[in-house]
This record gives C-alpha cells, structure tokens and sequence, in this order.
C-alpha cells in the first residue's frame, strides 16, 4: 500500500508542475442556462371560447378599476404554473369594456425569458404608438420617447410571461414606467412567487386550477359533438369526469386531451382515462414543452433536485425536512460563501426556490414559524419530473420490472415484502444510490401508521452486496431483527433508515465505518439497548434519531465527538460506569445541536464538577426535557446536576420531571429565560420553593404537576416590585394558560401577609390568562384574578376562596406592560367553558358570578354532591348551547320534588 501512495504522490506532483509550466489559473465553472424561446402572445381572445375564469376576471377588474392606491402606476402580479391560463385571464382584462373605457392608453408586451431592457422598451413604444421604432435608436432616446408616450396619462400595461427575479433589472425597467396618471395599472404574469414579490405594490392574484365542473365543460367543449353526447350522455360524462379529474384543472392540458378525444368512440375514451399521463407527455399535446420551460429556466443545481422528486408518487404528501436529506445524500447541496457551512439551510433556500416557481404546493405549515413543513406535486409537474428524470429515477413495484441498468434512484410505493430474496430486474440495477420506501399520505414514515413489510436476513445482506454505491437506504419497518455485518461495506451512504424495526436490539460494530453516514434514524427500535461502541467514527453524523427507543440504556462513550451533530432528541444517562459510557460532561462539546433534546436517567449522573455548564453555549436548542427516572433521595446531588444544566438563552420550550431538590435553580428565573413560552414541572415532590417565576415576560404556558411538598408557588415579596409608584414587572404578561394539578399541599400563590387578603387592589392580576385548570388542589385558597378567563377546569379544589375575589371585581383593568394603555372589560365577561367536578363546598352557582357570563356555551357539573339549587340567573346565559349536569344527587331531588323547576330547560340532570 506504501509504494501505491508514494506513486500516487509523485502523479499529483507532476500535474501541478504542470499547471504551473502551463499558466493555467482557476475559474469557477458556470453553466449557462439555455432554454427555448416561447412564442409571442398577443392581447386577442374569444371570450366565448373561455371557461371557467369569470370570478378571477371580475376581482381584478375591480381591482384595476376602484383601487384608490397611493401610487401613480401600480403593479399586479398573476401567478400560477405553465398551462393554468395566465395570459388567457390578462387576455380577458385587456378586452374587459369597462377596461378599455377606463384607461386612455392600452399595452401589450410579450417579455419572455430574455429581459433585456432595450428590447422591452422597444416594444412597449411599439405598442403605445403602433409603430414600430428604430432599432438603431440610442437607449437615452427610447426612453426619452416612451416617457413621453406615457407621461400624464391613465395607461394599462400588460407584461406578459416575466421570468425575471433580479430586482436590479427590474428596478431599470419600473422607474421609466412611473410617469403615467394616478389610476395606472401594470399586470404581470409570471409563473414564480419570487417574480412576484418583487414587481408587485397589491398582493398577487394565484390563479388556481379550474373546478370540477368547470373542467368537464371545457373537456366537453373540445372533445365532444352534441350527437355524441346525447346517444352516449351519461357513460361518457361519467368516462369524461375521470379524465377531468387526472388533468388537475390545467386548461391547457384539458385542451390537449379533448383534442386527442374528439370524434373518439367511448372505448377510445376508456383507453385515454386509463393512460392519461402518457398523452399528455405526448410532444404533438404541447403541455410538457411548455412546462419544460419553467425547468429550462432553472440554474443546474436545482434541476437535479426536482428531477428527483421524481420519486414521490403521484398524490404523496411529503416531508420538508426529508426532502432536503434526501438530496444532501445525493451530493445535491452545495455550501454558498454566504453560508456558514449549514447544508440543511441552503437546502432550504433550494426548495422555498422550487416552491416559488410552482414545482411543488405547500400543503401544512408550522404555526409557529410559517416554514412549510409538508408539501405536494401538481400531477403535471409530477409527469415533468418523470420526463427529464427518464430511467435514472423510477417508482418500482415489487416485481421491479420498470427498474433496468441505468436506473440510479428507485422508489417503493408499496411495503416490501422480500422475503424470498430480491427480484432478478433489480439485481441488474448494481449503480443504485437510492433504496427508499414512500407511503402514500405519511410524512415522516411514522412506522405507527404504516403497515409493515419483510426482509429476511439473508435478503438484506444480497441487497447490501449487491448495491455498493447507495448513498440512501431505506429498511424501514421491514421486521429486520439483525443488521448484517456487511452494513459496514457501504462507503458511499450518508442516509440510513432503520426506523420501526422493533426487534432490533443491537447494531453491528461494523456500523461505525460509515464515515459518510449523515442520518441514521432508529425512531422506534423499541427493543435497541445500546448504541455501538465506536459510534464517536461516525465523524459526519448529522442526525440521530432515537426517539421511542425506549430499551436505550446509556450513551456510547466519545458522543461529544461528533461535532457535527445537529439532531439529538435524546440523551440518556447510563447507570453503569465504564469506558463504554458516556457521562453527562460529554454533551459539553456538541455545539452544533438543534431543535429539542431531552436528557433523562438523570438520578444516575453523579455530582458534576463545579461551575460546569453543559447546554448553556447550544444557541440552536428551542426545546428540554430534564428527568429523573426513579424516585431519588439524593437531593443535593439532584440540585448541583440541574445547576451545570442551566438552557442557552434562546430556549422557548422547558420541562423539568422527577427532581428530588427542594428548590429549583436560580437561573430558572434569570434573564436567560425570558424566551421561554412553555414551562412544566412535574413530579417534583420534595419541591418546597420556586422562583419568582412571574419575572418570565414571555411564558405562555405552565403546569405545575404532583409538586406535593409546595404550599406557595410564589416566595418573594411581590408588593414592592408589582404595586409601586413605578411598577418594574407586570404579573405573568404574556401567559396564556395555567394548569396546576396534584399539588396537596398548595395552599395559596404567595405566603400569607405577602399580599393583602382583603383588597382586591392589593392582589396580582393575570393580564392574558385564558385558560386555567386545577385539579386536586383541595387546600389552595388564594390566587391572583383571572378576569379574562374564556375556560375554566376545576376539580376537588376550593370554590369559594379561588373565585370570590376575582367577582367582587366591578371591573378589571388591565395593563399588558408597564407603559401600555389600560384595558377595561367586566370580570368573566368571556367565559366561554365552564367544567366543576367533584367540588365539594359547592351548594349552588352565585347570582352575581352567572350574571357576568353572558359569553358561556358549554357548562357542565358533575358529582357535586351538595349542590342543592341552580340560581335565578340562569336567564343571564343568553349564549348557552350544552349544559350537562350529572351526579348531583340533592339537586336531582329537588327537580323531582319541584315540579315547577323551570330553570334548567335544557339540562340533563342525573
């Protein structure tokens, strides 16, 4: 091997001796992009002959007409895919005859891919005067006479198929454009949001596919001679409907399809609806080379991308995030200069990109940030990524008959069932680099929601064997029990998906020569119990997915070596000590790590070393989990492990379960928390003191759950700091919702004296709460108001004590921040859900409380044994739709007795 290498060396030696002899100098390689030019288009239509766009006529002709914009000229975009009628629908705004009559001036200008300028300008003079102007006309000169052909009047401008993203370019062409009457209007058509964002003053108008019926009238218009259709009415319209259906409201491929139908038998038109896709990839139809344009457009980079998804079948929701590891695996994503080396974040720009172009359609979006999580393919665009994938990418089927020699990516729909070996067709595919199953309507291949196949061992090591260059594999929920060693032999792969395998208890060490391996995903290999010794190789390992690995018992020693990883959903403390485990200091060094991560077994970490802190520089993390498995008695250990825990400063999401101290961290309540919108803390038992935590201007959500030592949630005197001259803190301003359960001892929010009992003045309020929960609290008997509570739980707590002071409020005021204006509304004036359980002291529902709920529609009351009587303000609850009262035995009595008790109408009583 030593004679290979120094031969080697001197080859490379000699080619850069070369390069120098030869002056040869470096340059970036750029690609360009060709593509073909489309036709002109012009202004003239027959309305007659459209379908199907009269509302998107008429909301933009009011537009155009009543808008009382701010602007001189203002500019509306028209989006949508190829073939979906854009230039139909401008055609149809153009010819509108309260259009003409509106505008003094009327152009029409084909832009194309080519945004050239000098050109543009040209045509546009050409429309305004109807003439044609001189080639050899200086650009100073062209645009001289075009403001002057627009200046002062009231133009409509149509900029037909813009292609153009670069706001610069643009920009030349706007400012020669804004010299025309207030009331002046440009449409442009382009089948990019990124188009649209920058022209467009007024939000775009997307243009969507045609409906149901609209779709059948236009394939019934082309394809169909009215004898035809009335010998045949019923069966061809039932035909027509599916065929309709497969064309996804694209006219242009309605048009092409009834072309192919007209004067056909109905056996002809059987044969179409069964092949739909096939005619439609036909050249003579016209619809994929005008959709290949938007492809042509595209720069390299993202071709292959959307090539790929090629693999997606038709109809398939698909995740976001597998997307783009999908494509890392490929070597598709590529760092740009601007970026710090994050792959998944260019990936993203590379798909928000496609998204924008109309490759793909956002199905569900997180709420939080708006990102698109899940997204689907129009079947047109489906067919066009099958047509420039051709046979390197195929969808197979279990016999893999479509898959050949030249296939590099193939595709499951169905579950795998391989049991007696792998088909002969697929053996011959020996350069595949993509192996991946994908369920119809699954997102992330929860393996709860799929069926699962098979793969025999035997099965598993041919189909690694024989594949030597994968880059993804997918064995997911295969029932795979053991890993063949030959896992290992798989230099090239960068995705490896396990997850579902259920039997699954150990991985071969073999594993851990994957120094390629990006994504290994073990989400819910219920029976795993340890990660591979060696797991610290795996030098590039992006993402490591152990969710429901429940058997999981400790962490391989050397995991903080693998700086890369971004995805770690758990962390789990090992009992044993050895060299093979890995302690809780090894999270020290994984900087890199994002999203939520949970650390538990926490009762086995051991007194960490002091000062140290393990998550605080992880500025990536939003969500942690810190629990205590078992019951603990070693309280000072626990409260010295949650101390080096203390969370980086932008984390939203906290849930601390099972601590054995008696207090909580100080840094719980310190500036480093003041993202933090959800906190819970659970199970904590011998927790006697918590901190100020109303200082937590940005919480939204607590639970305080079986905190069974606690008798005050609040420790600090509240008095000075929220009721002084100049109050600095507002009690609790952005929460939202407060569940306080299984807490015996609790016995009120603050200690007594803190705040005065009497005045109501004198008691915190909670500005935003609008919902609240407390269950199994029988001895809390003090809180701060809740005025604007909309749901109310209670159970086996104190009625009286905990809603009596909030009634007596005439009104409440309430102030969002310490300089914000004050609110004013009646106390309970927005319940809208009131629960009452197992409320023992409760006798009946006072007068004064009901008559405020004006907004209630859902009251139920079950198993308060001692409600008597309902009051006489029962009228007051105007809004009332479900009213359940069950298990009051006393009140039952007396509606028994009380023949003439009319005050619950509609009430079940039992």
């Amino acid at each position: 091997m030593g004679h290979k290498v120094k031969a080697l060396r001197e080859r490379l030696d000699a080619i850069v001796a070369d390069r120098a002899n030869f002056h040869l100098t470096n340059h970036p390689l750029e690609l360009p992009i060709e593509v073909r030019e489309r036709d002109q288009t012009h202004s003239f239509v027959r309305a007659q002959e459209i379908i199907g766009r009269d509302y998107d006529k008429k909301k933009i002709v009011k537009l155009l007409l009543e808008s009382k914009a701010k602007e001189n000229v203002s500019i509306v975009p028209i989006v949508g895919i190829g073939g979906l009628g854009k230039t139909t629908l401008a055609k149809m705004l153009f010819n509108d005859e309260n259009v003409v009559k509106h505008f003094e001036l009327k152009m029409w200008v084909c832009v194309s891919e080519k945004f050239e300028l000098k050109v543009i300008v040209q045509n546009i003079s050409e429309a305004a005067t109807e003439s044609k102007p001189d080639k050899e006309l200086q650009m100073q000169t062209l645009q001289n006479r075009l403001r002057d052909n627009i200046d002062g009047k009231k133009y409509l401008l149509v900029l037909d198929d813009v292609w153009n993203d670069d706001l610069e370019k643009w920009h030349s062409l706007k400012t020669l454009l804004l010299d025309g009457a207030k009331g002046s209007w440009i449409v442009v058509t382009t089948r990019s949001e990124a188009v649209a964002r920058i022209t467009g003053t007024v939000s775009s108008h997307l243009l969507r596919g045609l409906s149901r019926s609209e779709s059948w009238s236009l394939l019934k218009q082309m394809a169909c001679k009215e004898e035809s259709l009335e010998s045949n009415g019923s069966r061809l319209k039932a035909i027509g409907m599916e065929i309709a259906d497969k064309c996804g409201g694209v006219p242009l491929a309605l048009r092409a399809i009834g072309r192919v139908l007209y004067k056909k038998a109905e056996v002809e038109w059987v044969k179409v609806k069964d092949n739909v896709h096939k005619y439609i990839a036909r050249p003579e139809s016209g619809i994929l080379p005008i959709l290949k344009l938007s492809y042509d457009h595209l720069p390299p980079h993202l071709k292959q991308c959307f090539a790929y998804c090629s693999l997606i079948p038709k109809d398939t929701k698909f995740g976001v995030k597998r997307l783009i590891r999908y494509w890392m695996a490929q070597g598709f994503i590529q760092p740009t200069s601007g970026n710090d080396g994050d792959l998944e974040d260019v990936g993203h720009e590379y798909f928000k990109d496609l998204l924008w172009r109309y490759f793909f359609q956002a199905d569900e979006e997180d709420e939080d940030s708006g990102n698109v999580e899940c997204f689907i393919m129009h079947d047109l665009m489906h067919d066009l990524a099958c047509s420039v994938a051709a046979t390197e990418c195929c969808v197979a089927s279990l016999e893999a008959e479509n898959v050949n020699e030249r296939t590099r990516h193939a595709s499951f729909e169905d579950r795998l069932y391989f049991s007696h070996g792998i088909p002969t067709t697929l053996l011959k595919a020996t350069r595949v680099r993509s192996f991946i199953q994908i369920n119809s309507g699954h997102m992330d291949l929860s393996f709860n929601q799929k069926k699962g196949g098979h793969m025999g061992q035997s099965t598993c090591s041919a189909l690694i064997s024989n594949f030597k260059y994968l880059r993804n594999l997918d064995l997911s929920s295969l029932a795979i029990k053991k890993l063949p060693h030959s896992i290992g032999e798989l230099k090239h792969l960068r995705d490896l998906d396990l997850s579902g395998n259920r039997d699954i208890r150990k991985l071969p060490g073999s594993l851990c020569r994957l120094q390629n391996l990006q994504t290994l995903d073990l989400f819910g290999c219920w029976s795993l119990e340890n990660l591979p010794s060696k797991t610290s190789r795996l030098v590039s390992l992006m993402h490591l997915n152990i969710r429901q690995c429940t058997n999981l018992c400790y962490m391989p020693r050397g995991l903080g070596k693998l700086t890369c990883l971004q995805t770690l959903c758990k962390f789990v403390v090992g009992k044993k000590k050895g060299r093979e485990v890995c302690g809780l200091r090894e999270l020290q060094g994984l900087n890199n790590l994002k999203g939520e991560l949970g650390v538990s077994c926490l009762e086995n970490a051991g007194i960490p070393e002091l000062g140290s802190t393990y998550l605080k520089d992880k500025l990536n993390l939003k969500s942690l989990e810190f629990k205590w498995s078992r019951w603990s008695w070693t309280r000072r250990e626990d409260e010295m492990v949650l101390e080096c825990l203390q969370p980086p400063p932008n984390l939203e999401i906290l849930k601390v379960e099972g601590y054995a101290g008696t207090k909580l961290s100080s840094w719980l309540s310190s500036m480093t928390m003041m993202n933090v919108t959800q906190l819970t803390l659970k199970n904590c038992t011998k927790c006697k003191h918590l901190p100020p935590l109303h200082r937590l201007s940005s919480l939204k959500l607590l639970k305080l759950s079986r905190l069974v030592a606690l008798e005050n949630v609040s420790e600090t005197e509240m008095q000075k700091e929220l009721f002084s001259a100049k109050p600095t803190t507002i009690f609790f301003p952005s929460l939202e919702e407060l569940w306080i359960r299984d807490c015996p001892n609790l016995k009120g929010w603050w200690r007594p004296g803190d705040v005065g009992e009497a005045s109501n003045a004198q008691r915190p309020c909670f500005p935003c709460l609008s919902e609240l929960h407390i269950y199994m609290c029988p001895n809390l008997t003090s809180m701060p108001l809740f005025p604007s509570i909309e749901t109310l739980y209670l159970k086996e707590t104190r009625w009286k004590p905990l809603i009596q002071p909030t009634i007596k409020m005439k009104s409440a005021t309430l102030k969002l921040a310490p300089s914000s204006s004050c609110s004013i509304f009646t106390p309970f004036c927005k319940l809208e859900t009131l629960w009452l359980k197992d409320m023992e002291e409760l006798d009946s529902l006072p007068d004064e409380f009901l008559q405020n709920l004006t907004s209630l529609w859902d009251l139920r009351i079950e198993r308060c044994f001692n409600l008597t009587s309902m009051p006489e303000g029962m009228h007051c609850l105007t809004s009332l739709k479900h009213l359940k009262i069950s298990t009051c035995p006393q009140l039952r009595e007396r509606c028994r007795r009380d023949i003439g008790f009319r005050l619950i109408p509609h009430g079940l009583i039992g």
